[in-house]
C-alpha cells in the first residue's frame, strides 16, 4: 500500500514538474440502486488529525433510492485511511 500511494504521489509530480495536465474523466458518477430485496449501504469516513478523530457516516437507500436510515459516529483516535474506509 505504501508503495502504492508513493508511486501515486511521484506520478503527480512527474506530470507538474512536465506541464502536463492529466485529461478530467468525463464520465458522470452515478448511484446504482441494489437488487430487488436488497438494501444498498454507502459509507464515507473523515480523518481530522489535529483532533485525534476520525469521523465515519453510513447512509442506507432501498431499491427506489428512498432513505432508510443513517448513522454518524466518530471513534478516537485518528485511524488509518485502510482501516476507517473498511
Amino acid at each position: 500500500m505504501a508503495f502504492t500511494v508513493w508511486n501515486e504521489w511521484f506520478t503527480v509530480h512527474q506530470l507538474r514538474r512536465h506541464n502536463i495536465v492529466p485529461v478530467a474523466d468525463t464520465r458522470s458518477v452515478q448511484w446504482e440502486k441494489p437488487n430487488v430485496g436488497w438494501i444498498k449501504c454507502n459509507v464515507d469516513a473523515a480523518f481530522v488529525a489535529k483532533s485525534s478523530i476520525t469521523y465515519m457516516g453510513l447512509c442506507f437507500r432501498d431499491i427506489n433510492g428512498q432513505f432508510v436510515a443513517g448513522l454518524t459516529q466518530w471513534q478516537q483516535p485518528v485511524y488509518s485511511i485502510v482501516e476507517g474506509e473498511a
